[in-house]
């Protein structure tokens, strides 16, 4: 699998308004600093391509699809799945997932 490509501030921004995520909860599901986050969504100096692609796998894996730009379309967010699916993922994320059964004897 080849890394992602890095995404831009605002993507990252409204990543996390999508989740409803402070930068603290993208630090923590990212591995990475809140202030590498804060520069880095602040647009403050060069952007660290690491950071970019970190903060991305980790919105990815919550559900955030990012949007290139295309003819003249800008690049965006938006949730992978519809917004109840969404809302039942985070439900069983916070809960340890449902249980079913087992069929292993």
């Amino acid at each position: 699998m080849t890394d992602p490509a890095p995404i831009t501030p605002p993507q990252s921004r409204a990543g996390r308004a999508l989740l409803g995520w402070s930068v603290a909860d993208l630090a923590a599901a990212a591995n990475v600093s809140s202030d590498e986050i804060e520069h880095f969504e602040a647009e403050v100096g060069d952007a660290d391509t690491t950071c970019q692609r970190d903060v991305r796998t980790a919105l990815e894996a919550h559900g955030v699809l990012f949007l290139p730009e295309v003819d003249g379309v800008g690049a965006g967010a938006r949730f992978k799945f519809p917004r109840q699916t969404v809302k039942r993922l985070q439900t069983w994320e916070g809960e340890g997932g449902s249980t079913g059964e087992d069929d292993i004897a």
